[in-house]
């Protein structure tokens, strides 16, 4: 079993070092079931039928994947949705569902509690124009992915002004969506405003402004930032009069008079 983990840690990490995200999956020897069986309260075990089988963030086939298993894959099951169609497993990608349609379990599921209502909270798109996934809630943010009528999407955090969501594409990339442009359900109460902590902006309202090794109008110039671009705040002094940024030129200061901030500046201390 540890090697079998270790394998498929290294797979995820050379993966990632290759701009791609992989779907991870995972397979168990069946002689196990006895042993993890025991990991659970309910000793009720499935052994998968399928070549691979999705393991999903909610009892939905458009939840979001968390990784497959593969055939005579065992898992143990803690849960399952008010009609059997769903069993919630304990995997080696964390807690999620699979189809009960692709398993055999050792004894009936009827024994499994019913545990759908600990789902994640998901959301729908609901209109027929394409839905931009940003890196953060506001239109200067880029677009890290698109969804289309009908796509749904795990939602993970909310906007503290109600404007947009957090939520987490089948493509398992995260992002802010417009909140008009989907349904939500769920309980949303639990979530976090986690817009106070997306990475602030500073576009550029003057031309060519110059960005300083140090916060300082003395100091030796660095780079340039342009007219309209949006740069990452990675810092600010105490007095809020100078933004650290990133850029091509690499992190700098700028005065804050020539830019314009988007986002919350709270993680650094200080207001918008």
């Amino acid at each position: 079993m540890k090697r079998l983990i270790v394998v498929f840690m290294s797979v995820v990490f050379i993966g990632s070092l290759l701009g791609a995200q992989p779907t991870p999956s995972y397979a168990a020897p069946a002689g196990q079931a006895s042993q993890l069986a025991l990991q659970t309260e309910t000793g009720i075990v499935a052994t998968v039928k399928a070549e691979r089988l999705n393991v999903r963030r909610a009892p939905r086939a458009g939840g979001g994947s968390l990784g497959f298993l593969t055939r005579n894959s065992v898992v143990p099951l803690i849960g399952r949705d008010r009609v059997g169609a769903w069993l919630q497993a304990v995997t080696p990608f964390g807690i999620g569902w699979i189809s009960a349609r692709w398993v055999s379990t050792n004894v009936s599921i009827v024994n499994l509690p019913v545990t759908e209502d600990q789902i994640l909270p998901f959301a729908t798109v609901i209109t027929s124009a394409v839905v931009f996934v940003r890196r953060g809630p506001t239109v200067e943010y880029a677009i890290v992915d698109r969804l289309r009528f009908g796509d749904e999407v795990d939602v993970v955090g909310l906007h503290s002004k109600n404007t947009h969501v957090e939520v987490i594409t089948p493509r398992g990339r995260r992002g802010w969506v417009v909140a008009q442009a989907v349904r939500t359900e769920g309980d949303l109460s639990q979530l976090p405003f986690s817009d106070l902590t997306v990475t602030p902006l500073a576009k550029v309202n003057t031309f060519r402004l110059r960005v300083r090794q140090q916060p300082s109008d003395i100091a030796p110039v660095i780079g340039v930032a342009r007219l309209g671009i949006s740069y990452d705040i990675v810092g600010v002094t105490p007095d809020g009069l100078w933004l650290q940024i990133t850029g091509d030129f690499g992190r700098g200061w700028v005065a804050r008079r020539f830019v314009t901030v988007i986002g919350n500046l709270g993680q650094f201390g200080l207001s918008h």
